[in-house]
């Protein structure tokens, strides 16, 4: 593992380098080497500040040296001296992801003030694409392109969460991320057409989409360089845009046409559906059909539908075939209230199972679960039966993307409810009983079910668990660190830590038995933020 020694040569090096550490500094001087870039937080000095930097995952490892550069010479040198003291090493952007991409106990890089451009982005109003820094919110663009372009173009690639968090290009690039304009644009990684990124040895490079390191980069979680800025393309502004909303009480017929509707490809600008078992909830409560006898049934799901009009027909016709339902044709203002609606689910942090609305905090792990429509109610009711045998209350809402990245299966989002109570009365205990449930759910739905996890946000620390479920040799990773074609990676330094500790070799095939043990303690490992001396004092 690493050696204390080697985190104080670090720390020596970056100091030569102009680094300054904060402790013990008189106000004005910390003002000014913070506006610098230079500044240096390290968890002996200030564990409160080094224990800040958080993303949505509930992993809580503090790095022992954080840093937060602004130019591209800092960070170039950060990438250098962490490369040559052989320091594991992951890089912060909008903090957003569910995966904890960046927890780890060495050195993390928050890259949210670094400025890799003169101007943060610029157009290209002739060939119609934007060059933009890493560091710019997707928000901003999803704002400003039809604005300066005379609504002539948007931006492709509009994640839901983008609506309510600061998530920001690099990230979106990292993680090769969608979102609600999928099902008919696809990801991030069919609009761009270069990037310039920092590589682990310390180079600027320049790559295009037909470079055999692109799609290393498009969705490397940040293993194989540091996006530091890209020339994206622009989609056309659609128009004679529709919007509608479609809902019923039925969910087994309505997920049949849609299946229907995937296999034929109609595939509308924008289609996110939320379902319950049990009515649903908020602005979709107000939804009620009529059974048999004239008397109103809350709605059990609602599709939401942007795009052309024909290609809303098509739609609508298909599900007719399969499945009764009621429609309401919306005005652009309703259907960005309704949208908005369904992206405030993915922030919920309160479950909407049990007794109370008060009592759950949901945990991620497994929350992308990519599946064809026909089977997903099936796994539903398969996650269902692992939470309720782990005394767990029974997942009740699910919602996501319809036809994702152009007819890929549909999405759905879930999560652990995990009783607030149980986390401050018996923590350790209960976490390990979520990693334990959460290893058991993916086991299940990639051996069982064929069902893709993680479809949507970075696998984060379960990249090396995939990379050896997958049959491949991890052995060829650590020679890629050795050789700088990738960073010291933490969640591998560590990942193989765990295997070691159980007797796996990294070299072999894992079977189902120990590839559900690693996972489990991988996720415990990172959810309680145990020390178990991976920096000595």
């Amino acid at each position: 593992m690493i050696s204390r020694e080697n985190i104080d040569q670090f720390i020596r090096d970056l100091e030569n380098q102009g680094f300054t550490r904060f402790s013990n500094l008189p106000l004005d001087k910390f003002r000014n080497i913070s506006h610098s870039g230079f500044g240096m937080i390290l968890r002996k000095d200030n564990p409160i500040f080094a224990g800040s930097i958080q993303d949505c995952s509930f992993l809580h490892f503090s790095p022992e040296v954080l840093l937060k550069p602004l130019t591209r010479g800092q960070i170039q040198i950060i990438v250098k001296v962490s490369r040559e003291n052989k320091i594991p090493i992951t890089f912060a952007a909008g903090k957003t992801g569910l995966s904890g991409g960046f927890a780890n106990p060495y050195a993390v890089v928050d890259l949210e003030c670094l400025k890799s451009l003169e101007t943060s982005y610029y157009f290209d109003k002739i060939e119609n694409w934007i060059m933009v820094d890493q560091k710019i919110l997707v928000s901003d663009l999803i704002r400003r392109v039809p604005m300066d372009t005379n609504d002539r173009f948007i931006f492709p690639v509009q994640p839901s969460s983008a609506f309510k968090l600061p998530v920001r290009i690099g990230g979106l690039i990292a993680t090769n991320a969608s979102g609600v304009t999928s099902g008919k644009l696809g990801a991030i990684e069919d609009w761009i057409e270069s990037m310039e990124i920092l590589n682990p040895k310390g180079e600027f490079i320049n790559i295009s989409k037909n470079d055999p390191l692109f799609s290393k980069i498009v969705g490397g979680n940040g293993i194989y360089g540091l996006i530091l800025n890209a020339k994206i393309r622009l989609a056309p502004n659609p128009e004679n845009l529709k919007y509608k909303l479609l809902y019923g009480s039925n969910l087994e017929e309505t997920f049949r046409g849609l299946q229907v509707i995937q296999d034929k490809k109609v595939f509308p600008l924008t289609a996110e559906f939320v379902l319950s078992v049990n009515p649903l909830k908020g602005l979709f409560g107000q939804l009620f059909t009529k059974n048999q006898n004239e008397l109103a049934i809350p709605a059990k799901w609602a599709i939401l539908l942007k795009g052309a009009s024909e290609i809303l027909e098509d739609f609508e016709n298909i599900l007719k075939k399969s499945s009764e339902f009621y429609t309401k044709n919306l005005n652009l203002d309703e259907f960005k209230v309704y949208l908005e609606e369904r992206a405030s689910m993915a922030l919920q942090t309160i479950s909407s199972s049990g007794s109370g609305n008060s009592d759950f905090v949901l945990y991620p792990g497994f929350e992308d679960i990519l599946i064809f429509p026909i089977n997903l109610l099936s796994a539903f009711e398969e996650i269902n039966k692992i939470l309720e045998e782990m005394h767990f209350n029974p997942i009740v809402i699910g919602y996501g993307h319809i036809n994702f990245r152009k007819g890929q299966g549909i999405l759905m989002h879930l999560r652990v409810p995990v009783p607030i109570e149980a986390l401050y009365t018996n923590k350790n205990t209960t976490l390990r009983k979520v990693s334990q449930t959460i290893s058991k759910i993916v086991v299940l739905l990639q051996s069982k079910l064929d069902v893709l996890t993680k479809a949507e946000h970075s696998p984060g620390i379960m990249f090396p668990w995939m990379e050896h479920n997958n049959l491949k040799n991890l052995a060829s990773w650590k020679s890629d660190i050795n050789r700088g074609n990738t960073f010291h990676n933490p969640h591998f330094y560590l990942y193989s830590f765990l295997c070691s500790e159980l007797g796996i070799s990294l070299e072999k095939p894992i079977n189902l038995s120990d590839s559900q043990k690693i996972l489990e303690e991988l996720f415990f490992l990172y959810y309680s933020g145990i020390d178990k001396g991976f920096v000595p004092n």
